[in-house]
């Protein structure tokens, strides 16, 4: 083995540890982690409502920080209202979700971008 084969190794395997632990950091980052979320022991309506809709502003992996929906002039809906944390797959940014017969079943928290401390409840449904 010459040097230059060796030098190459050496940086391969220093940038594949730099990718990996950047992508690690990505999915970490993304995913809802189950410490965060305090369940109840018995899930109760949500508000009292049948249903409610909401707009996802973050998704997290199998769930989604959303506004409900608060005033409605016209035809517009305005969105800000209480923050929820919605489990669920397959949701995306500005995402407008209906859910029939919400349940609350815990609380999340977690830390906004202005790095104030934030929970939120944690409702679950039929999504629509």
């Amino acid at each position: 083995m010459n040097k230059k084969s060796f030098f190459m190794g050496v940086v391969t395997g220093i940038v594949l540890t730099f990718v990996g632990l950047f992508a690690y950091g990505l999915l970490k980052q993304n995913s809802v982690s189950n410490d965060a979320i305090q369940y109840l022991e018995k899930p109760v309506s949500y508000e009292n409502k049948k249903t409610t809709s909401v707009k996802v502003f973050q998704v997290l992996g199998n769930a989604a920080l959303a506004r409900e929906a608060s005033d409605k002039i016209g035809d517009d809906v305005m969105y800000i209202g209480n923050t929820v944390l919605v489990l669920g797959k397959d949701f995306y940014s500005d995402q407008i979700v209906t859910v029939k017969n919400p349940q609350r079943i815990g609380t999340y928290s977690y830390t906004n971008n202005g790095g104030m401390p934030m929970t939120v409840p944690v409702i679950d449904g039929e999504i629509k």
